[in-house]
């Protein structure tokens, strides 16, 4: 099954300003998701409920599978100060 994965712009725009070592742990999360689209879990709460979600160093990355697309829809602080 070939996946492929569509960042909506306001989220790589903010994932390309990131520092670097935080980029590259959600590019590679990213990139298993090719691989195992449906590994999280569905949210069912919450202003991203009906996506999934993964945790990669400081931020939450939400995204819904579409039949064979992966649309990663936000990223949101882990931790707020």
């Amino acid at each position: 099954m070939k996946v492929r994965v569509v960042w909506s712009d306001p989220v790589r725009d903010l994932v390309l300003e990131l520092p670097e070592r935080e980029r590259e742990e959600i590019l590679a999360k990213t990139a298993l998701l090719k691989h195992f689209p449906h590994m999280y879990r569905v949210r069912v709460k919450g202003r991203f409920r009906r996506h999934r979600c993964f945790h990669a160093g400081n931020w939450l990355v939400y995204y819904k599978v579409v039949d064979e697309t992966i649309y990663i829809r936000g990223l949101w602080p882990a931790r707020i100060p």
